[in-house]
């Protein structure tokens, strides 16, 4: 009898070793190479043509010779990140030619999707699709301009790169809509090239 119960106790053991929880690794699930997967939000996997670790990206070198002649970019140059975007983060200056609109890219390394919903507010967000990339679009004042269009690319978990487009200073014909026209063809170039990254 006591060995019965010395099988039935290992047995028991065993098993609950062996359980798997939601979100914990096990040796079952781990995958070589780079990730195409991941968790922004940690419970549902998100789909990305490759996360990109945006720590060690520079922003301007989403933005290729093609694309700046294609967009109508006159000048694509490193700015000074912002602080609430995290340590390690960069930031890419853009202008176009008519000088109606200007661009910048940020990399923000300091929370992703989650945050996103928490600090902008889910409601203001519509979500869309970047080269692949699940992306949020929310529109904001911008003093001294019609407005600015944003575009958060799912990048990486907990990571997110910021295109966004502001209507021209001082230009009555600069309007969001147009701001947010430029952003998405910025964000869809800047995205199509991070996938190679």
């Amino acid at each position: 009898m006591l060995r019965l119960a010395v099988t039935f106790v290992l047995a028991a053991v065993l098993t609950g070793c062996s359980a798997k929880e939601p979100g914990t690794p096990s040796a079952g699930n781990q995958t070589g190479g780079t990730p195409t997967a991941g968790t922004s939000a940690g419970t549902a996997p998100v789909n990305r043509p490759k996360a990109v670790d945006l720590k060690t990206l520079d922003p301007c070198s989403l933005i290729t010779a093609e694309t700046k002649a294609t967009l109508g970019l006159r000048i694509v140059e490193p700015g000074n990140p912002l602080p609430e975007y995290g340590e390690g983060s960069k930031r890419c200056n853009l202008t176009y030619e008519d000088r109606k609109y200007i661009a910048n890219i940020h990399t923000l390394v300091n929370g992703g999707v989650d945050r996103l919903k928490q600090t902008t507010g889910e409601a203001k967000l519509t979500s869309l699709q970047i080269a692949g990339y699940p992306a949020y679009l929310t529109q904001r004042d911008s003093p001294g301009s019609a407005g600015a269009c944003e575009v958060y690319i799912d990048a990486n978990d907990g990571q997110l790169l910021l295109v966004d487009g502001v209507a021209g200073f001082g230009d009555s014909s600069a309007t969001v809509d147009g701001a947010c026209e430029r952003a998405k063809a910025l964000a869809n170039a800047a995205g199509a090239a991070l996938a190679t990254k």
